[in-house]
């Protein structure tokens, strides 16, 4: 049977402000042997499934430095030291990526997005019956442009690459099956 690897050390090799790298030394309940492991420990994320009346998906075109690639995904970013709860970030991301807000807003699960590397958490929601509600209001380091998609549509957009981003095609997992709320 698996069972989680007791600690034995942990310790700080970075702090770059969005992230930290610690280095963790645990042992191995099997055979006893002692590994390290680099863990990356950043904020927890959400991602928020806005859906506007006509059951169009709201979604965002966006450039993303790590692979230099532009592709659609869904409004989310970190949970910020002075949001309420998670909800209420979830609101807030959606409406400065996309514009939209309102609606009726459900928790749909959470994810670990790399746990071999990375020690946070996803929390996705989906917000039926969105409507335009303020300008787009991005982040420094965004640029950002705001797309409504049909649902039929998602396949092709996933075939030819357009929808390339993992988080992204896992929230599709969570917020499904379409057409129904």
């Amino acid at each position: 049977m698996v069972k989680p690897w007791p600690s034995v050390s942990s310790a700080e090799v970075i702090d770059l402000g969005l992230l930290r790298v610690r280095r963790d030394r645990a042992r191995s309940p099997r055979t006893g042997a002692e590994h390290d492991f680099l863990v990356i420990d950043m904020a927890d994320w959400l991602q928020v499934v806005p859906v506007t009346a006509d059951g169009r998906l709201v979604m965002v075109r966006q450039y993303r430095h790590g692979n230099r690639r532009v592709g659609l995904e869904f409004p989310g970013g970190l949970v910020e030291a002075g949001d309420r709860d998670h909800a209420s970030a979830a609101r807030r991301e959606c409406l400065e990526e996309t514009g939209y807000g309102g609606g009726s807003l459900q928790p749909l699960g959470r994810f670990s997005p790399q746990p071999a590397l990375f020690a946070n958490t996803v929390h996705v929601f989906r917000v039926d019956g969105v409507t335009p509600q303020a300008a787009v209001d991005p982040d420094p380091g965004e640029d950002i442009g705001v797309e409504l998609i049909a649902v039929d549509q998602l396949p092709g957009r996933i075939g030819s690459g357009e929808i390339h981003n993992a988080v992204t095609l896992a929230v599709l997992a969570l917020a499904g099956p379409w057409g129904q709320g």
